[in-house]
């Protein structure tokens, strides 16, 4: 018997849908059951012109003009998705490779972790068209918009049952819905002491440690934060502490902020595209960040809370109102505001260590080996015709 093949696929425009990806494609390595997998940009399978547009697009609106993104969410998710006219010709030619690619790639299941890979080829009669494997969703923030929802998908995957309310609130069948939360890469299963990863780290072990994340692509106003939190961090002379800032691939951030002169109270640690992410929360006391749901989910995976400054309208809002609501975060309304949201997280321990607690509760660290076990169980037995 052959081994099963599942294809994940994911899409361009924010980090977090390919790092939920590649921590399902790891999920597959460590599994007892042998099987075959893959993970493609399904925009890959498109023109390069197209693939360059999409994602610059989606950065350009958020870095610029927010606003206007937190509006289109929240029109886009009022009805459910169609094509029509010029669209729906559009993408009959604009996918057509990726079509035939996922008719070469004969994939047992097609596991999702954006909705592109399903709704751009939304209305197309996919059997009849060669592609017979199951779609399944595996969401990425705490909110399910409606562009995820459609009908060639057999089944969702979402971070915890207020997330399956929702989406059963927009017709979609509980039966259908698995809560398993939101997959994290394997280094965000465990827990490290903080001193032990300080130490690890070359940092200096007894000190109360900030940390600044950026995202993937550099995106936010990581400049104004930083200079915030040095102020901040700089007004308790008689402390000292540890600042780690990852500036993801915003170069001229990183060199800018290597230059600058930290008051001699602040250990500093300004780092570019990191790929330790977990060792560095173990190491942190409080994260400063946006709300993306990869990110919120890796500091659930780790106790790490977080202070939430500039969310993207639209979905990052959302979980951040969830991560409020739960306690396991604060928002700050702006720069100032999160100084002051610092400053009160620093003088009142026991509310961190509670913080920390709720932070704990929501984590679901092995969430990705969850998802493969249900694909595993429904759609890739010896019995399935799939196989």
């Amino acid at each position: 018997m052959r081994e099963p093949f599942i294809l994940i696929l994911s899409t361009s425009g924010g980090a977090g849908h390919h790092r939920a990806a590649e921590a399902l494609l790891e999920a597959t390595h460590r599994s007892p059951t042998p099987i075959r997998a893959a993970h493609h940009d399904c925009l890959d399978f498109t023109s390069k012109s197209f693939k360059r547009l999409y994602a610059e697009s989606y950065l350009a609106m958020v870095n610029t003009i927010p606003e206007v993104w937190g509006y289109l969410y929240s029109q886009s998710e009022k009805k459910p998705y169609t094509k029509k006219g010029l669209l729906r010709i559009f993408d009959h030619f604009n996918y057509s490779r990726y079509l035939k690619t996922l008719r070469d790639m004969a994939p047992d299941i097609v596991l999702c972790t954006h909705f592109l890979p399903y709704i751009s080829l939304a209305e197309r009669d996919l059997p009849k068209e060669g592609i017979r494997a199951p779609f399944v969703a595996a969401t990425t923030d705490f909110d399910v918009h409606q562009l995820w929802v459609n009908d060639c998908v057999q089944r969702y995957f979402v971070h915890d049952a207020e997330t399956a309310w929702q989406l059963a609130s927009k017709g979609i069948d509980q039966a259908i819905i698995g809560v398993t939360g939101i997959p994290v890469g394997s280094g965000f299963a465990g827990r490290v002491d903080k001193q032990t990863a300080r130490q690890h780290l070359a940092m200096p072990k007894d000190r109360f440690t900030v940390m600044v994340l950026s995202g993937g692509f550099g995106v936010g106003h990581v400049q104004d934060i930083t200079e915030g939190v040095v102020s901040l961090l700089g007004s308790f002379p008689s402390r000292a502490f540890n600042l780690i800032v990852i500036c993801g691939r915003n170069e001229v951030l990183q060199k800018d902020l290597e230059k600058r002169t930290f008051p001699g109270n602040i250990h500093k640690s300004i780092m570019g595209y990191v790929s330790n992410v977990h060792e560095l929360m173990d190491a942190a006391d409080i994260l400063v960040s946006k709300s993306g749901g990869l990110t919120s989910a890796e500091a659930m995976a780790k106790g790490l809370p977080m202070i939430i400054v500039d969310p993207i309208p639209g979905q990052e809002t959302r979980n951040a109102d969830m991560i409020v609501e739960r306690g396991a975060g604060v928002l700050a309304h702006d720069y100032h505001n999160l100084v002051f949201k610092l400053r009160e997280t620093i003088n009142d321990p026991k509310r961190l260590e509670m913080m920390r607690e709720r932070t704990s509760a929501l984590a679901h660290p092995r969430a990705a080996e969850t998802i493969l076990n249900d694909i595993l169980h429904r759609y890739l037995r010896p019995s399935s015709p799939h196989n």
